[in-house]
């Protein structure tokens, strides 16, 4: 079954609604639909001088874009022999979404980017046996998030709402989670790093 774009909207909006109440890590998970048989790469876009570049090596590898606006990038390179699972949805202008997924495990990431000149880079590599996740959201105008995830059962649910904001966190190790919200305008980044068993939950306003 091909999973559609709408699908993949309704679980990102699932997910960055559950960061409105205190959230649990029990609860904090990142997951992708099931993609059934379908392996490669799906595409919709819609304004002017969009543009996707993707690069997918051996099986269970499944990238889906949507992009709504004008020159907006998305580059997907996933490697390795895991089942990795990559989503981006961006509206408005302007706006970057990298992604980088190896190793033999299940990496999931979930991105969506509302506004415009919006950059998300992301960077994931696990060999274990569950996978690393990532759900990214950021909107507004001229934001910045950076992750890295390398390791076991690392999660991450990131959100920024407003203005030239930044926000870059690495996960390494096993059993890491964090869960980060910024809401406000000119935020400084915190640059989290986590190694280890640690928890995070951090929400930074102005």
């Amino acid at each position: 079954m091909k999973c559609k774009a709408s699908s993949i909207l309704a679980l990102c909006a699932s997910l960055i609604a559950t960061m409105g109440a205190t959230p649990a890590f029990a609860q904090t998970q990142v997951s992708a639909p099931d993609t059934g048989p379908f392996d490669g790469v799906f595409v919709e876009q819609i304004g002017d001088d969009n543009s996707g570049s993707f690069s997918q090596s051996n099986a269970e590898q499944n990238a889906e874009v949507t992009q709504d606006g004008d020159n907006n990038t998305a580059q997907v390179a996933q490697f390795g022999d895991g089942d990795h699972f990559a989503a981006i949805d961006q509206t408005g202008g302007d706006n970057l979404a990298s992604v980088t997924q190896g190793g033999s495990a299940q990496t999931v990431a979930l991105l969506t980017q509302t506004g415009d000149a919006n950059t998300i880079l992301l960077s994931q590599n696990d060999n274990g046996l569950t996978g690393s996740g990532a759900a990214i959201a950021q909107n507004g105008t001229g934001n910045l998030a950076t992750l890295i995830q390398d390791g076991d059962n690392n999660q991450a649910i990131l959100a920024q709402n407003g203005d030239n904001n930044t926000m870059s966190a690495t996960q390494v190790g096993s059993g890491n989670a964090l869960e980060w919200t910024q809401n406000g305008n000119g935020l400084p980044d915190m640059s989290v790093i986590q190694t280890g068993g640690a928890t995070a939950i951090i929400t930074q306003g102005n």
